[in-house]
């Protein structure tokens, strides 16, 4: 009897055909034969239903009288031609379709980074990734060469012809090497024969970043860099630096009244400072000379 009992019982709640797990509230069985996530998936996965006729697809066809996939369907109720964007395109195991690029294809045949290029430059061929063509020293100076300075200047301005950072600086890669480099930097160990030294940079006499001209490169620290443009008097110094909340007319007034001491019950830095809306170690930088040294 028990045995009946149990019989009757698995002929009136059926099970999924793919998986064999019994219906749920949210999960029901399709067709009395499938849940609904083996139904989705049969469905993606039938191989005797004919195959959708959109290039590179490689779908089963829709049940009914169109020859597109599910994906395929949509796209074209939107009005979209679906052989345009392969998006279900397979990119596992594939390397991206740009040429030069070896990085593993995730996004319609392309790397992460080239779709990301191609995304933020209006959907431009990542093939025009300059910067990250896989260039050879020889290649880049041959580049270069092939601007036409400036005819007052000098300048060989490279902003057209490689991608360019924050501070204007050009930026590539070289042959055989994944980080990105200054092609000044490039360019004036091409000069003096030999690497630059980790603590130097590719100092300008031009004061123009993406200027790459050789005669205008030469190799300093960053002390020697920051030297030059105060001899050149391109430093943001007194007023010229925005965040600058003394004049000449007040540091003048602040070395006038200040009143020396051994502390600060003596002296009248704290005062000064609540005056001028400045901290006290700004009273002291200026009266000893720190800062605002040009005003005498």
């Amino acid at each position: 009897m028990a045995d009946t009992t149990t019989l009757l019982a698995a002929v009136e709640t059926p099970a999924c055909a793919v998986c064999g797990k019994p219906p749920e509230p949210d999960n029901r069985l399709k067709g009395n034969a499938h849940i609904r996530y083996c139904y989705q998936w049969r469905r993606r996965n039938d191989t005797s239903r004919p195959v959708c006729t959109t290039p590179e697809c490689g779908r089963p066809a829709r049940v009914g009288s169109t020859d597109s996939c599910d994906r395929c369907y949509q796209r074209a109720q939107r009005g979209n031609d679906p052989a345009r964007r392969p998006f279900h395109q397979q990119n596992k195991g594939m390397a991206c379709k740009v040429e030069w690029c070896e990085d593993a294809a995730s996004h319609l045949g392309w790397c992460k980074n080239c779709y990301d290029w191609s995304r933020r430059n209006g959907d431009s061929d990542p093939t025009a990734r300059r910067y990250r063509y896989n260039r050879t020293v020889e290649d880049l100076l041959a580049l270069i060469t092939a601007i036409t300075p400036d005819p007052v200047t000098g300048c060989r301005d490279t902003s057209a012809a490689f991608f360019t950072n924050k501070g204007g600086y050009a930026i590539t890669t070289i042959a055989g090497e994944k980080r990105l480099q200054t092609v000044t930097r490039i360019v004036l160990a091409h000069k003096l024969g030999r690497p630059l030294l980790p603590a130097t940079q590719a100092c300008h006499t031009c004061d123009n970043p993406p200027c790459a001209e050789p005669s205008h490169l030469w190799e300093g620290t960053a002390a020697d860099n920051s030297r030059d443009r105060d001899t050149k008097g391109r430093g943001a110094r007194g007023e010229g630096n925005g965040r600058s909340r003394l004049t000449p007319r007040r540091v003048k007034a602040i070395r006038v009244r200040y009143v020396p001491g051994n502390n600060q019950h003596e002296s009248n830095v704290a005062a000064l400072a609540a005056e001028f809306g400045v901290k006290p170690q700004a009273i002291r930088d200026v009266v000893h000379r720190r800062t605002w040294a040009h005003v005498e």
